[in-house]
C-alpha cells in the first residue's frame, strides 16, 4: 500500500482507539458504482483505505445523476468506474485504486485479489446473491444495502456467523427500474461506508444478525433481528454438505 500522510487523517485519528494502520492496510471490494458505490467509495477514499476495487459494467446514464455523485454531466457515456476513479484518484492520491468494468460473476471474483471486506452496492437480487455466495464460500465479511424510494436497508454479514442474503430473502423478483430519490441511496452508502471502518478498525456494534430498516418520509429508524436458516443452500448445513 503507498504511504499515508498521518495529518491527512488527524481528526479521525484522535478518536481514542482509532488505528489508521488497519485501514490503510486494507483491501475493499466495492460492488456497483452507482448510488449506493458513489457514496460507500468517496468515503472509503476519505477514511484512507489503502485500496478500493471497484467492479461495475455499465456506463453512466442521464438518469443516473440525480443520485450517483461521483458521475458529472460530463461523464455521460463513460465507464462508471472510470469516472469514479477519475474523481477518488484526485481526491485522496495516497491510496490504490483499481477499476474494472466488467460483468461481476463468480469467475471474477475468483480472479481478484483477496479482499479484507466486500460491499454490495448492486441494484438486482440475482448478482447480489452470486456475491452473497462467494462472500460465504471464501468467508469475507460482506456489507449489504439495497434502496428504493424514500428506503433502504442494512446488515453486515459474517459467513458462518451470522445469516447470509440467501437466509433473509427468498427468490428472485424480475428485473425492473424502481424510483429513487438521490439522498437514500447517499445516506444508506454513508452507513455501509460506516460498517467497513468499523470492520477493519474493530470499532463499535456492527448490524450482526440485524437489518436495519429507514424510512426517510416517516423519519423511521427500526432495527430487525434476524436468524441464520440452518437449511440455507448457501451458509447452513445444506451449502456445506456440497
Amino acid at each position: 500500500m503507498k504511504k499515508q500522510h498521518i495529518s491527512r487523517y488527524l481528526r479521525q485519528t484522535m478518536i481514542e482507539g482509532f488505528d489508521q494502520s488497519k485501514l490503510s492496510d486494507a483491501r475493499v471490494l466495492v460492488c456497483g458504482i452507482g448510488g449506493l458505490g458513489s457514496a460507500v467509495t468517496f468515503y472509503l477514499a476519505a477514511a484512507g483505505v489503502g485500496e478500493i476495487i471497484m467492479v461495475d459494467r455499465d456506463k453512466v446514464e442521464e438518469t443516473d445523476l440525480n443520485r450517483q455523485i461521483l458521475h458529472f454531466t460530463h461523464d455521460i457515456g463513460r465507464y462508471k468506474v472510470v469516472s469514479a476513479y477519475d474523481k477518488l484518484r484526485e481526491f485522496n492520491p495516497e491510496i490504490k485504486l483499481n477499476p474494472i468494468p466488467a460483468n461481476l460473476n463468480e469467475s471474477l471474483l475468483r480472479s481478484l485479489p483477496h479482499p479484507d471486506v466486500i460491499v454490495d452496492a448492486l441494484d438486482n437480487l440475482s448478482t447480489r446473491f452470486i456475491l452473497n455466495e462467494f462472500a460465504v464460500n471464501n468467508n469475507i465479511p460482506l456489507v449489504h444495502a439495497a434502496v428504493e424510494g424514500f428506503e433502504g436497508r442494512i446488515t453486515t454479514i459474517l459467513p458462518h456467523r451470522t445469516a447470509c442474503l440467501a437466509c433473509i430473502y427468498q427468490g428472485v423478483p424480475s428485473p425492473r427500474t424502481f424510483p429513487i430519490v438521490g439522498v437514500t441511496a447517499g445516506l444508506l452508502g454513508v452507513i455501509e461506508a460506516t460498517e467497513v471502518i468499523k470492520l477493519l478498525t474493530h470499532m463499535g456494534q456492527l448490524l450482526l444478525n440485524k437489518l436495519l430498516f429507514i424510512d426517510l418520509q416517516s423519519w423511521d429508524f427500526d432495527i430487525i433481528n434476524i436468524e441464520a436458516d440452518p437449511s440455507c443452500a448457501v451458509c447452513g448445513a445444506n451449502g456445506r454438505k456440497r
